[in-house]
């Protein structure tokens, strides 16, 4: 029988061999507490990498790049150049204070100097070297309309990499560096000279806020939105590496990001600075008209027209960013330069969410603009051009900068608000009149003679502490069920500008943040996108329909719905199309507890929107009307479609940038030449609705099958 006290001296001696055994000691210091003391430099590097190699927004903005490429013409070089630039600092930042923090023999922290070694001289030189690495690779991958521009970025980047690398092993004998191993010859404290160092590259980080305040627009566009997150994330990380671990921890006490962020929990119950912005106080409250008082006196001004009184056009268009404000606004002004009379005379309202409420919201704008100084024959070409601006640069610099600052603070700046550097961009884009338009009251379009060619916007928001609608409109909409008008006087929002009403139904998290309105009762209410509530605008149609016809109006509604989801199937059953099994992503048992509750919730706004499609166009078929689509979905259908027979990597690569647009601010040139070609050609099915919507208009003989929606 063996002695039970033997067994257990050799189980001790056996955990003690392991314990300080060098293979323990190098995987316990080297690669888990080394690492722990530049968590922040570490964690700032895979955000990167993540953002540009893995992420839809990230990849789009390097396509972008490749189209800028170094062309003179509008300084588009600057885009680029900062870029390079920006990346070299920022590796070079990385990999110098994780150099000196991992130089310093911290007395609460030790470690063993043998097997820390490895760590110590390695997690800097991957720090500092994996972002143009991962930028690098991923331009050679992307598959951009200018593969000349994408190749030589891809190895410009590529090499920085590579060249750093080198650099970081093996400066000393090839670039005569004096020896100075911080690694070998660990030190109390960092010398007097790197600390200068260390503190300039802090000062330089933060020299930007500011100048971003000041220049919210022009600044941020000129230096790009890739430059922005580098340099934002990487001040970040030199401010946590710098001040929050190695100053407390030089000198004995702990690390400082839980007081840091105690301090944000703090400051956030006096710096809310995300107040949905209004005019100059300008009275322009002029008394809004019902819904059905609107439609009276828009039909008794058009009564001599060819096309029916009753007949009237309403648009529903859903949310997805500026692809979905991009695809609305062209959608409009191509039927209007189409259809002529007919259609402009006869569209009465839009109800949108989100950048369908942008794309609304620039459309009346241009018009209202075209029919002050004469230009409405060019309102196609104009809404492109504004909405082909950058308009991710103004807002990532708002958010890495002024606006994180802000959090710190217990003290709201307004200026900081990144919310304010989006709307802003938006206002720059249009000129003249046009500007003077969105950037002032929303109420302002619809004064004057001119509004009564001005068809009706139903903004679209949803309001956090109730769940429900609020909506902004020119209409009084109080009478729809379950809505909150939003430009009742309680709310403080009569004289809202134009770019803060479409922005506060297109505040989708985290890219903008709630709005804060104050009521007059001294309550206050936080807006945030619409398609939080449903994501297709046919909600607020519908309710505006519903309340028409049980007023006795007489109605025979031609429904457009414009579905910004690049692959939604059709929901009119007219085109032979037929039932398709639920999509989605594979199911993983693997994961499912921690994820099916989020992604139910995610996938619910995308079926509550399809409901309200389905519900809207069956009540308009109900009551004689008709029911049209022109969805973005068309797009990927008429690129695949002039592939013809591509292999599938080139299939792939098309659906990579069609399929999974950015639900961003930022579109690349082929993205937008692709919704232009598609919709003025009439293809991917666009032809067939189009030629319906001339019947239901009067101006083609024939007859329109019943959508029978799904």
């Amino acid at each position: 029988m063996s002695d039970p006290g033997a067994n257990d001296g050799r189980l001790v001696r056996r955990i003690r061999f392991y314990w300080d055994s060098p293979v323990r000691k190098f995987i316990w210091d080297s690669l888990l507490r080394v690492p722990w003391l530049i968590a922040y430099n570490i964690a700032g590097s895979a955000v990167l990498v993540i953002l540009f190699a893995f992420t839809s927004q990230g990849r789009d903005l390097l396509r972008i790049s490749a189209e800028r490429g170094f062309a003179l013409a509008d300084l588009d070089f600057l885009w680029n150049l900062v870029f390079l630039i920006g990346t070299l600092i920022g590796s070079l930042s990385l990999w110098y204070t994780s150099r000196l923090t991992l130089g310093v023999e911290y007395p609460a922290y030790p470690l063993d100097p043998k097997s820390a070694a490895f760590g110590r001289r390695w997690w800097p030189r991957v720090v500092g070297s994996l972002v143009p690495l991962a930028i690098g690779w991923t331009f050679l991958q992307i598959g951009s309309a200018a593969p000349s521009s994408e190749t030589l970025l891809g190895w410009l980047y590529l090499g920085m990499g590579f060249a750093l690398l080198l650099f970081y092993v093996a400066r000393r004998p090839i670039f005569g560096v004096e020896r100075d191993d911080m690694i070998l010859d660990l030190r109390n404290a960092v010398p007097t000279e790197h600390r200068r160092r260390g503190r300039a590259l802090l000062i330089a980080a933060f020299t930007l806020v500011p100048l971003f305040v000041i220049a919210p627009v022009l600044l941020p566009q000129l230096l790009g939105a890739p430059a922005i997150a580098v340099l934002g994330v990487v001040g970040i990380s030199l401010f946590g590496t710098g001040v929050l671990t190695y100053l407390p921890m030089s000198n004995g006490a702990p690390p400082l990001t839980l007081a840091v962020l105690l301090l944000a929990l703090v400051s956030g119950i006096w710096n809310d600075n995300h107040a949905v912005r209004v005019g100059d106080g300008a009275d322009i409250a002029a008394q809004r008209p019902t819904p059905v008082e609107q439609l009276a006196a828009w039909q008794q001004g058009r009564a001599g027209n060819a096309v029916a009184p009753e007949s009237v056009v309403l648009v529903a268009t859903s949310g997805g960013g500026i692809s979905a404000a991009y695809w609305t606004a062209s959608t409009l002004a191509y039927l209007e330069q189409k259809f002529a009379a007919p259609f402009r005379e006869r569209l009465f309202a839009v109800s949108g969410v989100s950048g369908g409420s942008l794309g609304a919201a620039t459309y009346v704008a241009l018009k209202r603009a075209g029919l002050e100084n004469g230009q409405a024959d060019a309102l196609l070409d104009q809404v492109r051009e504004v909405l082909g601006h950058d308009f991710l640069s103004p807002v990532v610099a708002g958010m890495l900068f002024p606006d994180l600052v802000q959090r710190f603070l217990p003290v709201p700046i307004g200026l900081a608000d990144r919310q304010r550097f989006l709307e802003r961009s938006w206002e720059s884009a249009f000129d003249g009149e046009a500007r003077a338009l969105f950037k002032g009251p929303f109420q302002g379009l619809y004064s004057g003679p001119e509004a009564a060619a001005l068809p009706s916007l139903l903004l679209n928001t949803t309001i956090v502490e109730t769940g429900q609608r609020g909506v902004f409109s020119n209409l009084r909409v109080d009478g729809l069920p379950q809505v909150i008008d939003l430009l009742e006087p309680r709310y403080g929002l009569v004289d809202i500008r134009t770019s803060a009403a479409a922005g506060a139904s297109a505040r989708f998290t985290y890219v903008s943040p709630a709005g804060t309105v104050h009521v007059e009762d001294g309550e206050a209410l936080r807006l945030v996108d619409g398609g939080y509530f449903e994501n297709s605008g046919a909600a607020s149609m519908t309710d505006l329909i519903t309340l028409l016809v049980k007023n006795g109006v007489a109605l025979k509604p031609i429904l457009i719905i414009i579905d910004n989801d690049t692959t939604a199937p059709n929901l009119c059953r007219r085109d032979g199309s037929v039932d398709q099994l639920p999509s989605g992503e594979r199911f993983n048992s693997t994961v499912s507890e921690v994820t099916a509750p989020a992604q139910a919730l995610l996938q619910t706004r995308a079926a509550r929107g399809n409901l309200a499609e389905v519900t809207a166009a069956n009540l308009v078929e109900s009551i004689g009307g008709t029911v049209i689509e022109v969805p973005l979905a068309s797009v990927l259908r008429a690129r695949l479609a002039a592939l013809g027979a591509a292999d599938a990597e080139t299939i792939a690569a098309m659906e990579s940038r069609y399929v999974e647009p950015p639900l961003g601010w930022s579109l690349s040139q082929e993205v937008r030449e692709g919704m232009d070609n598609t919709l003025q050609n009439e293809q991917g099915g666009l032809d067939r609705q189009l030629r319906y919507l001339a019947i239901a208009l009067g101006l083609e003989q024939g007859e329109v099958p019943p959508c029978a929606a799904h």
